[in-house]
């Protein structure tokens, strides 16, 4: 992707020149990108045909680095190249697809969803299968690193009955939440493909997966005791290694982890189709994004809930 020398990179224009060629191959595969082209890089038209003709190069960075195990491209070279969010999930979609996240022609089984407020656009991600660690008590550390080792201790949340567009339209975030039949600890692991981490362009990191690298969750427990459940009181502890413990009360951005429930559900069902019974979203942050480095061990705890450990 770079055609940066070893002495540009001492003088700095990795971390501030462009990285052109976005959809080329590495210099080093350029030879037998020629000899198979198919075997190194996607036929985006073929492979993902709504993926718009603009944003391949923004495909095939993602997908460069994937295959590499390392950050080729800046996000601000290419996020001109994606008009809107609807742009960015198509790139998520095709490199979904080319990578075998989940299963052709399925919804999604696991999400991420969020947002700062209440007042706040909601952002809802589809997660790659693979980088699920389910019924997890330690999970283990995560074969690529690119950015950073972020954490987010959260709570998921599971469906336990289908939901088609028209039933989604009628939620509410109070009735939503009927649809739960369990809950989990969760940690989510935050990275990002871009130079910048999780600095570059919006819409590059939604098309990265918006900063995902990986989901850890807990034994799953019946969520018909917690419908009325007063998160405001929910404490939850982060520790890492033998630190001190960081505890947090009442921390959710939105107050509660199932009022996104009703945009979530509306949003997967109008792009995506019938949520169905057992799909997984996980609800954001609870002790905010700490990083960590490799060889640490975080644990969260969620009184009353459960604990999950992750060794990174």
């Amino acid at each position: 992707m770079s055609t940066h020398s070893e002495k540009d990179c001492a003088q700095g224009a990795c971390s501030t020149a462009p990285s052109p060629f976005a959809n080329q191959p590495p210099l080093g595969l350029s030879l037998l990108a020629k000899d198979d082209p198919e075997d190194i890089l996607p036929d985006w038209p073929k492979v993902a045909p709504d993926l718009p003709e603009d944003a391949y190069s923004i495909a095939d960075a993602l997908w460069w680095s994937r295959k590499l195990g390392e950050r080729v491209a800046h996000g601000a070279d290419v996020a001109y190249m994606l008009r809107d969010a609807a742009d960015a999930r198509a790139v998520q979609n095709a490199l979904a697809i080319a990578r075998k996240w989940w299963p052709a022609g399925s919804v999604p089984r696991y999400w991420k969803s969020g947002g700062p407020s209440r007042a706040a656009a909601l952002i809802h991600a589809p997660l790659p299968e693979p980088g699920v660690q389910a019924s997890a008590t330690t999970a283990t550390a995560p074969a690529t690193v690119f950015s950073l080792r972020g954490v987010e201790g959260e709570i998921a949340l599971r469906m336990g009955q289908d939901v088609t567009a028209e039933q989604a339209a009628a939620l509410t975030p109070e009735s939503a939440r009927a649809l739960v039949d369990a809950c989990a600890v969760a940690i989510e692991f935050v990275d990002s493909r871009w130079r910048e981490g999780t600095q570059a362009p919006a819409l590059t990191l939604l098309a990265d997966g918006q900063c995902h690298g990986g989901l850890a969750i807990s034994d799953w427990q019946d969520f018909a005791p917690l419908r009325q459940h007063d998160w405001s009181q929910q404490t939850c502890t982060l520790q890492v290694n033998d630190g001190a413990l960081q505890s947090f009360t009442g921390t959710h951005s939105l107050q509660d982890p199932t009022w996104l429930l009703a945009a979530w559900l509306q949003h997967v069902t109008e792009h995506y189709g019938t949520v169905a019974a057992g799909t997984v979203v996980t609800t954001g942050t609870w002790t905010g994004c700490p990083e960590v480095q490799a060889g640490d061990l975080v644990t969260v705890s969620f009184d009353g809930l459960g604990a999950l450990r992750w060794q990174f």
